[in-house]
């Protein structure tokens, strides 16, 4: 809730000589870039600087004699408000409206709103009497809007944060349980940890608005080999497609999970295997898209006798994430992994 501010009245005491007689005082109002107006008791406009008129799309004539709520038609919460600082003011107390925003029209019909710091001032008559509330106006749109920006990010940072850290403790379960001894334990949960801080990275760099598939492969993939210009055992081919900041995510620890099994006991533990990565994406089918993970030139492949951690990965959080299925197949000569999905949130 807003609230009217008390401001000590402005001292005046240092002001010790008399003005120069040739001063123009009305010409340094008018021409202060500070919005200043001034009201009668009424609430009447009774003058208004350059400023003032700049900023409320007004002349002078158009509202000089006319109520202040009249001209600026306002909500009666706000319009209390006002007039309730104005109140004050007549009765000889400066006062401050902390970031209140105030209705201005614009050319062509509609409203726009600005933000502004209002100060109400008393000017008293030569009988000491309040006669006239002055109104000085600070211009905070801008501010007021990065501040609103901000406390959304610091939101979302919030719950980014949260939801990384509940992934890491899921990681560091899965990975202690998963492993056979404390030395393997260590060295899956440090890898998969550097994945995920390079898939961090990626989003980073675009502002958390997701990426792209081929970024997000070729990212996760690099550690094991993976070069850009093609020359390397891992390959991919697909067409630009764009995936949300959490489907990123998933598809990074995916690719990860499968490239660390190849390293291991697949296509990328000798020196002939070779991995292929193709995918295809339908925009006119609800962003429909499916990816084949290929590997040839390896081992033997049998199919394991447990699922592990990586394998509970690929089987359920991608496919929630990609809102479709994954299967795995075992071929003799290359395990294939496929992914069927959409990537707009199944719309």
């Amino acid at each position: 809730m807003y609230k009217i501010r008390p401001k000590p009245p402005t001292e005046t005491n240092r002001i010790d000589r008399p003005v120069p007689g040739s001063f123009d005082f009305q010409q340094a109002f008018e021409l202060s870039p500070s919005p200043l107006m001034i009201l009668n008791r009424d609430l009447d406009y009774v003058y208004a600087n350059a400023a003032y008129l700049a900023t409320t799309g007004c002349t002078l004539s158009e509202i000089q004699g006319r109520n202040v709520f009249e001209a600026f038609p306002e909500t009666e919460a706000r319009t209390a408000l006002f007039r309730a600082a104005f109140e004050q003011a007549f009765a000889g107390s400066e006062n401050v409206l902390m970031t209140e925003p105030y209705a201005i029209p614009v050319d062509g019909g509609g409203m726009r709103e600005i933000v502004w710091i209002c100060t109400q001032i008393p000017l008293r008559n030569a009988a000491g009497e309040v006669e006239y509330v002055m109104q000085n106006a600070v211009d905070i749109t801008e501010k007021h809007q990065r501040e609103q920006e901000n406390r959304v990010l610091m939101r979302e940072l919030d719950h980014r944060v949260k939801n990384s850290l509940a992934t890491m403790q899921a990681v560091t379960r899965m990975s202690l349980v998963d492993s056979k001894s404390m030395q393997e334990a260590r060295d899956d949960l440090l890898a998969r940890m550097h994945a995920m801080s390079e898939v961090q990275n990626l989003l980073v760099e675009r502002n958390w608005a997701g990426s792209n598939i081929e970024a997000v492969l070729s990212n996760a993939l690099i550690p094991f080999g993976y070069e850009p210009d093609g020359a390397s055992r891992i390959t991919l081919d697909g067409p630009h497609a764009r995936v949300t900041a959490k489907q990123a995510q998933a598809l990074s620890m995916a690719l990860h999970e499968l490239a660390t099994n190849a390293a291991k006991y697949g296509a990328l533990s000798n020196d002939e295997g070779t991995v292929h990565v193709g995918w295809t994406f339908n925009n006119t089918n609800g962003s429909h898209f499916d990816l084949t993970w290929r590997e040839s030139g390896g081992p033997a492949v049998t199919k394991p006798t447990r699922r592990g951690f990586g394998m509970t990965m690929l089987t359920r959080i991608l496919a929630q994430e990609i809102n479709g299925d994954l299967s795995l197949d075992y071929k003799p000569d290359g395990l294939v992994c496929k992914m069927e999905g959409w990537l707009d949130n199944g719309k």
